[in-house]
Formats: C-alpha cells, structure tokens, sequence
C-alpha cells in the first residue's frame, strides 16, 4: 500500500469514530441558530439545518480533523448553504407572525411574553437583514452559534480585535435601533 492510501485509509479511520449523532445533537441548535441569525425563517432555518446536515453526512469521508474541528466544518457547510439559498430564491418570505404560531398549536404558558418575545425578535430579525452581509456573519457566528471571538477569527480570516470592534459596533446599532422602534 503506498503511502496516500495509508494516508486516505488513516483518514477514514479518524472519521469512523466521529460519534454523527453526538455532533447532530451539539451543532444543530448552533446551525439553526446561525440560519435564524441571519434573518430566515423558523421554517426556513430548520429545513437549511437539515439540508446543512445532509451535506455534511455526504462529504463526511471529506473531512479533515487536522484542517478544523467538526462543528467549524459544519458551519462552513452551513454558509456555503446559504450562498446556495440565496443564489437560487428571488423572492423573500415573509418573517413568522405570532397569528401562524398559535394556529400551529405552539403557544406558551405566558403568551404576553411570548407576543413581546416575537416583536422584538421580528424587529430585530428586520434589523439583521439590512446590516452589510460581513456583519450579519459575525452576529450570526457569535450568537447564532455561539462562537468564540478567536473561532470566528480563524473561521473568516479577521483579526480577534477586529471582529470584537465590529461586534461591539453592531450590537450598539442593534440596541439604538430596537430602542427606538419600542419608543
């Protein structure tokens, strides 16, 4: 055996002990979280995570741990996903109203809470789609799917301060504009 297929079949190996239903369980609330960051719908959201999930099963013998951790891949998927989705759909769907989550069945045992949970995060996610596509990134990254400012660094090839200032500036902006809309 020459030493690329060691190489390929040591590969294999490491990916054969990839425990595929411990990384679903982990990344896919970061996953649809990073989708709902980035101003899709709940529907919209969860059917690009399972499609981001696909993917990845698919290419899994693609995978290189030495390149990057499993759920940096992932979320790599996942944007390129989203490149996809965007390229393909020319019409924008509408954001969730709180009237389709009851019809749904899924209302809460506070549902004034739950109404002002849902106008602020339509505001907010109405606010998200405007910023520039680099910014709307980073909040998705950070807060979608919860990664650190050195992850996102090494994810998008910016320097940790750099991605801490855009951050900072963002969130400002997001603070100013919800209070305003509130006023």
């Amino acid at each position: 055996m020459n030493s690329n297929a060691r190489a390929k079949k040591g590969l294999f190996n490491r990916i054969d002990t990839i425990d595929w239903d411990q990384v679903v369980r982990s990344d896919f609330p970061k996953v649809f979280n990073y989708f709902r960051f980035c101003g899709l719908d709940d529907d919209i959201s969860e059917e690009m995570t399972s499609t981001t999930f696909e993917k990845a099963w698919r290419a899994r013998n693609k995978y290189n741990p030495e390149k990057s951790a499993v759920t940096t891949w992932i979320i790599t998927i996942a944007k390129h996903t989203l490149i996809d989705y965007y390229r393909t759909k020319k019409t924008e769907y509408p954001i969730d109203t709180l009237d389709e989550k009851q019809e749904s069945g899924s209302q809460t045992h506070n549902l004034e809470q739950e109404i002002l949970q849902t106008e602020i995060f339509e505001k907010l996610r109405k606010l998200l789609v405007q910023l520039p596509d680099r910014e709307r990134e980073l909040v998705a990254l950070k807060y979608g799917t919860g990664m650190t400012n050195r992850d996102i660094a090494e994810f998008t090839g910016l320097t940790e301060s750099n991605i801490g200032t855009i951050l900072h500036r963002v969130v400002s902006f997001l603070r100013k504009s919800l209070e305003v809309k509130n006023e």
